[in-house]
């Protein structure tokens, strides 16, 4: 068989509020991206309808509803999961963690192959460590931007949620105000503090995905790399690294 004959590649990223298609043109390509389709609204119809000429079909899918309708839409495709081969080496247990994750440290494994921490912003924001030995080590969960800005909005009476931007000043005067520089600054400081805390003295690239990474990498002190397409590229690398294992 040709070595070109799976691509073009269509790889699927599929998370809690968006599922995002891409298509790669050959191997070691840059991932095209097609589509993003809110994941409540997705059908099986309408994720054939994307991308009808690909040779072959790689996920990750982290919600279970979503995954049922990838099956139905692409039978023959591969699911990233617990035994997919990676191309590095990992201390966390594969059955617990998402693929979006072991995609990131993928693209990491390839692009830097070692001292990377890679930052996922989106529903939940992922934080995951390659370190000097270009090994992952884990990483840790917090709440996504748009979660931590609405908990306020839940839980108490006549505040609703401000818009999700770095504030004007961080000193409000009046309520819409203090809420915008206490959320902004609440949430910068803590991604501060995991990110130092992750790298501990470790000198790391810093790398932000996902759809709130432009808006968050604002937030902080740390110099961070944008990369909207990061977790598409782990996708791609992992779905062309083995074909025969990525099927949970």
């Amino acid at each position: 068989m040709p070595a070109n004959a799976n691509y073009p590649l269509l790889v699927i990223d599929a998370g809690n509020t968006a599922v995002k298609f891409a298509a790669v043109a050959r191997r070691g390509g840059v991932p095209r991206l097609l589509a993003t389709v809110a994941t409540g609204k997705l059908s099986a119809t309408r994720a054939r309808s994307i991308f009808p000429q690909a040779g072959r079909v790689v996920i990750s899918s982290v919600v279970p509803g979503t995954s049922r309708v990838l099956r139905r839409a692409f039978p023959g495709a591969q699911f990233l999961g617990p035994r997919t081969q990676l191309n590095f080496s990992t201390r966390a247990d594969p059955r617990t963690i998402g693929t979006d994750r072991l995609a990131n440290m993928a693209a990491a494994a390839q692009r830097y192959g070692r001292s990377v921490l890679v930052v996922g912003c989106g529903t939940a924001t992922t934080f995951d460590v390659l370190d000097a030995d270009g090994a992952h080590q884990g990483g840790a969960i917090a709440p996504g931007w748009r979660a931590f800005a609405a908990v306020l909005a839940e839980k108490t009476a006549k505040i609703h949620v401000v818009k999700l931007q770095r504030p004007v000043t961080w000193t409000g005067r009046n309520t819409r105000e203090a809420l915008a520089a206490g959320i902004a600054g609440g949430y910068g400081v803590m991604m501060d503090g995991l990110i130092s805390a992750l790298a501990g003295e470790r000198r790391m690239r810093v790398v932000f995905t996902g759809g709130d990474a432009a808006l968050v990498s604002g937030l902080g002190r740390h110099k961070v790399s944008l990369d909207p397409l990061w977790t598409l590229r782990g996708i791609a690398i992992l779905g062309g690294y083995d074909r025969r294992k990525g099927s949970p």
